[in-house]
């Protein structure tokens, strides 16, 4: 008996040190938090845009201490040289990216409005374009009535009188793809590409193009904006000529590329005619424009509208380095009183808009060094990007930034 006893008493204390070590190993799990995926990162920075190349807020204030359109360029630009350079040339502006429906009438007065051999007379017509699987579908309507279909097609011409491509009284038209507005020069083109349809508008580079150029206010000084107007000549001179696809286009009419904007930039009531003036005043000849060149070339002419005080380089910011591309001190760019809104900024992104901008489910640390911005998910993988990325990306004003 007695050894019956001791064995009973034996289970009992293995069975109640087992018991207490589930309970202790509970308790253990209970009162360890498991990581977690951030909820929102906030940054502080300054500046706005890329960062590379110009700074349009530093232009202005080298224009308001009395240097030249010439003496901004060369500062901003290395070792580059000002020069003439054939603008007497066609480009092909995209004016409405994949769409599906948008719409063309007349607003002047006079002039007339031809899509293919279709002709429209008067304001009070409107032609609807609607991408179909069978190309697009153009339907005219007058009052509200509808007054012809044309047959689908996947490409639709659209010109108007007072232009290089159809004789008559001068005509504005206003296009609507979901932002009204409005084109006096060149003409547009409408394709069918993938299952949408892309939007053109044809215009000489020299001045249709630049007149609707709407990269500063007109209202800037005479030499800031005599520079806007030779890096946006000199951007466009890179492009033209590279078809894309996509678009069937040489540039976006976005900030993708830069800002067009139609007649709205030279019909601005006060200071439109700044604008224009600057324009004509870097036209050389009737086939030559001031272009910025480095070693005989025109650059790319990168631009933005503010720095964190010193512009960035282009290797750190996309990857390809260009000599004439390199970081230059831009103190005007943290100046609150020459740049109020963006001397200084926070903003604080959810994780969720961060983790996208890393092609990650989730993230839990973020690490800034050698200008680039790592991310750290919660299973442990690891991202990088170049800053100037992630700040597109993630909708951030600059790359000009610091974690909080």
């Amino acid at each position: 008996m007695p050894t019956k006893i001791s064995l009973r008493s034996e289970r009992a204390q293995l069975l109640m040190r087992m018991f207490r070590s589930a309970i202790a190993l509970l308790i253990t799990l209970i009162s360890i938090s498991p990581a977690s995926a951030a909820e929102s990162f906030t940054f502080t920075g300054s500046g706005f845009g890329h960062g590379v190349g110009l700074s349009q807020i530093g232009a202005k204030a080298m224009a308001v201490a009395g240097q030249s359109a010439e003496d901004i360029l060369k500062y901003y630009y290395t070792g580059v040289v000002i020069e003439p350079v054939s603008d007497w040339y066609d480009v092909r502006v995209n004016i409405g990216h994949q769409l599906t429906s948008a719409t063309v009438q007349l607003v002047s007065n006079t002039g007339i409005l031809q899509i293919n051999d279709y002709v429209i007379t008067d304001k009070q017509s409107v032609a609807s374009f609607k991408y179909s699987p069978s190309g697009i579908v153009t339907t005219i309507k007058k009052s509200k009535v509808v007054v012809a279909t044309l047959p689908p097609a996947n490409a639709i011409n659209i010109r108007w009188s007072g232009t290089r491509f159809l004789d008559g009284a001068p005509a504005i038209i206003n296009f609507n793809p979901g932002k009204s507005q409005r084109y006096q020069y060149g003409e547009m083109n409408l394709l069918v590409v993938g299952k949408f349809f892309e939007a053109t508008n044809t215009v000489r580079l020299k001045d249709e193009y630049l007149y609707g150029i709407s990269e500063v206010s007109s209202s800037w000084p005479t030499e800031s904006l005599r520079a806007q107007a030779i890096a946006a000549r000199t951007y466009a001179i890179s492009k033209a000529g590279i078809y894309r696809p996509s678009c069937d286009c040489d540039l976006y009419g976005t900030i993708q590329d830069q800002l067009f904007v139609g007649i709205a930039k030279i019909s601005e009531s006060r200071f439109g005619q700044f604008w224009k003036a600057a324009v004509d005043s870097t036209s050389v000849d009737e086939e030559n424009g001031l272009a910025i060149t480095y070693m005989g070339n025109p650059i790319s002419s990168y631009y933005s509208s503010s720095t964190g005080g010193m512009t960035e380089s282009a290797l750190n910011a996309f990857g390809t380095g260009f000599d004439y591309l390199v970081p230059v001190a831009d103190p005007a760019s943290i100046d609150p009183k020459l740049n109020p809104n963006y001397s200084s900024w926070k903003r604080t992104i959810s994780g969720a808009i961060v983790a996208k901008a890393f092609g990650l489910i989730d993230v839990q640390k973020l690490t800034i060094k050698d200008k680039r911005i790592e991310a750290t998910s919660l299973n442990g993988t690891k991202v990088s990007l170049r800053l100037e990325t992630f700040r597109s990306r993630a909708g951030l004003p600059s790359p000009f930034f610091t974690l909080v």
